[in-house]
C-alpha cells in the first residue's frame, strides 16, 4: 500500500483549489459521509464550486482535526449496502474539506472565518446534546465550550467586521437529530446574547438576517472499518486513509431553506435525495412511522424468536413476510390516507428503500439495541399508526396490535430477567402488573397495560377493539408458540382479503 492519502490522490487537483464557503461545527463520521460527500458531488459538476472549514465542536475532536490536517482534508467515502435490490459498494475520494480548525488552540483562526464574505453556510452534527443552552462567560479572545455559544461569538464577530450588514447575513444548517433543531438553535443563540449584554441591532440582525433551517437527515454512517473483513476492506486501497467513512447508499435530506440555499446547493441537479420544503414534518413523520415503526415493530417479535438483527428479521420465514404485510397493509395506507406525508409516489419510494436498507449485508444492526427504550418508542412510532388506521378503518390493524402484544410479552420476559434497558419507573409499573395476572387473569391484565397512562399518555383501552386484538394474540402465542401464531395471523388476513 503506498502513502497517506494527500493532495497527490486527489482525481482533480482543480477541486482543491476552490474557495472556501462553508463552516462546519463537527468533525464525525456522519457529517464526512452525508454533507461533505454532498458537496464534493456539487463540486465534481461544477454546481458549487466551494470548500469546508471544518471546526472541532469540543476538545475530543482535535485528533480527527489532526488527521484530517495531515490528509490535506481528504478521505475516502465507502458506500456499501443495497440499492433497488442490487449490491452497491462504491467508494470515493472527498475533497470538499479544505482544512481543520481546533477552536480551543486556534481561537483567533476560528473567528477569522466569520470575516471571510465567501463563507455564508454554516453546517452541524454535535449530537443531540450539542444544541442545549449551558451558560457560560463570554470574554473576547477565550473560546467557548457549547456549540451555540461558539456559533453565536462567531456570529457576533461577523456582525461587527461587516458593520450589521444585511448581505453578511448566514444560512445555518443544523444536522442534529432535534426537532425543530434550527429554531432550537437560533433560540438559544439569542438567549446567549442576551446574557452577555450583546446589543440589541445585534439580535435584530441575527433573527433578520441568519436563516436557521430546520432540517431532517438520514443516512446510515458506520465509520471507519471494524470487524472480521475491516483488514480486507483496508487492503483495497492503493493508499493509508486514517479517516475512511463506510455508509450506506441510502441518503435524505429535508431542508426548511430559503431560496439563497435552493440556489447555492442545486442538489436536485444531480440526482441527490435532498427535499426543498416549506415544512419537514410530513418527512419526518413519514421516517418515524415507517423506518422507525418497523424496527420497533419487529425488534420484541425477533428477541423472542432468538433472531439477532435487521437482516436476520426480514429474511426470517415468518417475521419477513409478517413486517412486509405491516408495511403494505397497515402503516403505508394509513400515512396516505392521513395526508401527512409529502407525497404517494415519495412515500411509496421512500417504504421501498427501507427493505434496501434492512437488507444491507455489510450493516449489522442488532435488535437488541433498537429495544433500547422501547416503550417511549413504542408511544412514538407505532401507536399513532394504530389510533389512525382504527379512526380510517373503523378497526383494529391486526399485524401492529400482534407487534404491540409481542412488546408486552417481551418486557413481561425481559423485566424478569432484568436483560431490557428502560426506565426504571416504567418497568417496574409493567412488571407489577405481570405479576398480578395469576389473581386477574390476563384480559385484566392487558387492560391494565393498556390504561396506564404513565406509559402511553392515554388511555388505549379507548380504541375499540385493541384489548380484543391483543389478547387473542397473546394467548395464541402461548398454546401455539409466537412463530406459528405469527403464521396463522398472517394466513387468516390472507384468506379473509381473497
Amino acid at each position: 500500500m503506498n502513502g497517506l492519502l494527500t493532495r497527490d490522490h486527489c482525481p482533480d487537483q482543480a477541486l482543491l483549489e476552490l474557495p472556501e464557503r462553508v463552516i462546519q461545527i463537527g468533525e464525525g463520521n456522519f457529517l464526512r459521509g452525508f454533507v461533505d460527500w454532498m458537496i464534493h458531488q456539487l463540486n465534481k459538476h461544477n454546481l458549487f464550486r466551494g470548500r469546508i472549514v471544518v471546526v472541532a465542536p469540543r476538545p475530543t475532536g482535535r485528533a480527527n482535526i489532526e488527521r484530517l490536517n495531515a490528509q490535506d482534508g481528504l478521505f475516502t467515502v465507502w458506500l456499501r449496502g443495497v440499492r433497488q435490490g442490487v449490491k452497491v459498494d462504491e467508494r470515493d475520494i472527498v475533497s470538499s474539506v479544505s482544512r481543520g480548525l481546533d477552536p480551543y488552540q486556534q481561537w483567533d483562526e476560528f473567528l477569522a472565518c466569520a470575516e471571510n464574505p465567501t463563507i455564508e453556510i454554516v453546517v452541524s452534527n454535535t449530537t443531540e446534546s450539542g444544541i442545549q443552552y449551558l451558560r457560560e462567560d463570554y470574554q473576547e479572545g477565550v473560546p467557548l465550550q457549547s456549540f451555540p455559544g461558539k456559533l453565536t461569538a462567531y456570529l457576533y464577530h461577523r456582525y461587527n467586521h461587516f458593520q450589521g450588514s444585511a448581505a453578511a447575513g448566514m444560512t445555518l444548517v443544523p444536522c442534529e437529530l432535534l426537532d425543530d433543531n434550527g429554531d432550537r438553535l437560533r433560540d438559544v443563540v439569542l438567549q446567549h446574547a442576551r446574557d452577555w449584554g450583546l446589543p440589541t441591532a445585534f439580535c435584530e440582525w441575527v433573527q433578520r438576517h441568519n436563516h436557521f433551517c430546520n432540517t431532517l437527515v438520514d443516512r446510515i454512517v458506520t465509520g471507519f472499518p471494524t470487524g472480521e473483513d475491516a483488514q480486507e476492506l483496508l487492503a483495497q486501497l492503493p493508499y493509508r486513509d486514517a479517516l475512511v467513512t463506510v455508509g450506506e447508499p441510502f441518503h435524505l435530506w429535508a431542508i426548511e431553506a430559503d431560496e439563497r440555499l435552493r440556489t447555492a446547493w442545486p442538489f436536485e441537479q444531480i440526482g441527490l435525495n435532498v427535499a426543498y420544503v416549506s415544512d419537514i414534518r410530513p418527512y419526518r413523520t413519514q421516517k418515524v412511522r415507517i423506518l422507525n415503526g418497523l424496527h420497533t415493530a419487529m425488534c420484541a417479535a425477533g428477541v423472542l424468536l432468538g433472531v439477532q438483527t435487521v437482516r436476520e428479521a426480514v429474511n426470517h420465514p415468518v417475521l419477513g413476510p409478517f413486517v412486509h404485510r405491516m408495511l403494505d397493509e397497515e402503516i403505508v395506507p394509513t400515512l396516505l390516507a392521513s395526508r401527512v406525508v409529502p407525497d404517494r409516489s415519495g412515500t411509496e419510494r421512500f417504504a421501498a428503500a427501507v427493505f434496501d436498507r434492512f437488507e444491507n449485508p455489510f450493516i449489522r444492526h442488532e435488535l437488541k439495541s433498537i429495544a433500547l427504550n422501547g416503550l417511549s418508542k413504542i408511544r412514538v412510532r407505532l401507536l399513532p399508526t394504530v389510533k389512525e388506521f382504527h379512526a380510517h378503518r373503523g378497526r383494529v390493524p391486526l399485524l401492529l396490535a400482534a407487534a404491540f402484544a409481542a412488546q408486552l410479552l417481551f418486557y413481561r420476559e425481559a423485566a424478569a430477567s432484568q436483560e431490557v434497558q428502560d426506565d426504571p419507573a416504567l418497568l417496574e409499573r409493567v412488571s407489577a402488573i405481570w405479576r398480578s395476572e395469576p389473581d386477574i387473569g390476563l384480559r385484566a391484565v392487558v387492560e391494565q397495560l393498556l390504561g396506564d397512562p404513565a406509559l402511553w399518555g392515554e388511555d388505549l383501552n379507548q380504541i375499540d377493539g385493541l384489548c380484543e386484538a391483543v389478547v387473542d394474540f397473546i394467548g395464541r402465542t402461548r398454546a401455539q408458540g409466537l412463530e406459528t401464531a405469527l403464521e396463522s395471523l398472517i394466513f387468516s388476513m390472507r384468506e379473509t382479503s381473497k
